[in-house]
């Protein structure tokens, strides 16, 4: 079975079309932030660590074992399924019982102690036919501190506007001068690896950095509709700090 990634994205610096003035009125603010990630295979060992059947004479792992299998017999292995774009995606039914899992202490503690996992913003239809909807798993890397190194804080301007080169809404922002030289310098840091764009921790966006970006001039796009770019551009100014 073939899923339709979430997140077909890139961040785009030529300009789009028809940006558009934000309706603020009764905005609730949107806490935007920008994450490094942890990929599929640096994590591989922790993540087979805890989707494997207990082998051993870890107590405590076993321990950890029989309370994900009480949740669901099919553990993480049968839950989450792989994926080229992200750490794997999950059926819209199924979202609350890896969250379950995944919150077990002894399961929980396999993992790097930075890491925290997120879902993507919203759910895409599998292209199978069934009508099914899955929810895409990502690893995201929290700097020491909890905080993230850009969010509202370093952004002075929120509009939408229709891509050129697809016709899709975007968000386009821009950065103050600290946002843009932080964001410069994580993305050279970053180049060829992802990074998650994320509102109230959930992932918006999550591209590769092909170079660095100078300038701060930003646009996220992520399947959105016209009304959703709407919304989450006015969270987001609304979040402005």
């Amino acid at each position: 079975m073939k899923c339709i990634p979430l997140l077909l994205l890139s961040i785009i610096f030529s300009c789009g079309s028809g940006s558009k003035p934000l309706n603020l009125k009764n905005a609730k603010p949107g806490n935007l932030q920008f994450f490094e990630t942890y990929n599929i295979q640096e994590i591989y060992p922790y993540w087979q660590a805890a989707c494997n059947p207990m082998h051993g004479n870890d107590t405590t792992v076993s321990k950890g074992k029989e309370s994900m299998l009480k949740i669901d017999p099919r553990g993480l292995r049968g839950l989450v399924h792989a994926s080229e774009f992200m750490i794997g995606y999950v059926y819209e039914e199924d979202l609350s019982k890896v969250d379950a899992m995944l919150a077990i202490p002894e399961i929980k503690n396999l993992f790097p102690k930075d890491l925290r996992f997120m879902w993507s913003f919203k759910a895409e239809s599998v292209d199978n036919g069934s009508g099914a909807k899955t929810y895409s798993l990502y690893a995201i890397k929290i700097p020491d501190g909890g905080k993230a190194k850009i969010d509202g804080r370093h952004i002075e301007t929120v509009e939408t506007a229709i891509a050129d080169y697809n016709g899709m809404p975007v968000i386009r922002i821009s950065m103050n001068d600290q946002g843009s030289h932080d964001w410069e310098i994580m993305t050279r840091k970053n180049i060829g690896r992802p990074i998650a764009i994320t509102i109230d921790d959930h992932v918006l966006s999550c591209p590769v950095v092909n170079d660095a970006i100078t300038g701060g001039e930003t646009e996220i796009s992520g399947n959105f509709t016209k009304k959703e770019a709407e919304e989450l551009a006015a969270r987001i100014h609304a979040g402005i700090k």
